[in-house]
């Protein structure tokens, strides 16, 4: 499955209410291990070892993807929650989600010091605005102010 075809399939989830909760949390899951095992190359067989993996491997846009998917899965309450230790697998979250999203993260002001608890309540909301953050930023100044070829009309 192709990063924007897994994309579509997780926002299908998300408005389909009608579902119960358990299955749209396995088919969450299923997305995300699936995205995950390419984002880190790895076969691993749960959700939180697949982000371990992807927490260590290199930065690359099936990586990013992959850390995208995870912040619009927590929108849905309980679908990304491992069966062990819920306070490490919080905190791998925000590690990877931190490492892969850095800037996107800066622009949302995300609380890079606050508690595990304040870092999963504010990424579980980010969803809504996070693709605004992942845009380019615009130029500040005008053309030609910053030195580049004059593009004004006159």
């Amino acid at each position: 499955m192709d990063q924007e075809h897994a994309r579509r399939e997780l926002d299908d989830l998300l408005l389909a209410t009608e579902l119960p909760a358990e299955h749209r949390a396995r088919a969450v899951q299923r997305i995300l291990i699936e995205q995950g095992r390419a984002a880190s190359g790895l076969a691993a067989a749960s959700l939180h070892q697949i982000i371990r993996d992807a927490m260590q491997a290199p930065q690359s846009s099936e990586r990013r993807a992959f850390a995208v998917l995870l912040v619009r899965a927590l929108k849905i309450k309980d679908a990304v929650r491992p069966r062990g230790n819920a306070a490490q697998f919080d905190r791998d979250v925000c590690s990877f989600v931190e490492s892969a999203l850095l800037n996107p993260l800066r622009r949302a002001a995300y609380p890079f010091t606050a508690p595990t608890y304040d870092k999963m309540q504010f990424l579980s909301g980010l969803h809504a605005t996070l693709d605004e953050h992942m845009k380019p930023l615009e130029p500040t100044f005008p053309p030609w102010l910053s030195g580049l070829p004059n593009t004004r009309q006159t």
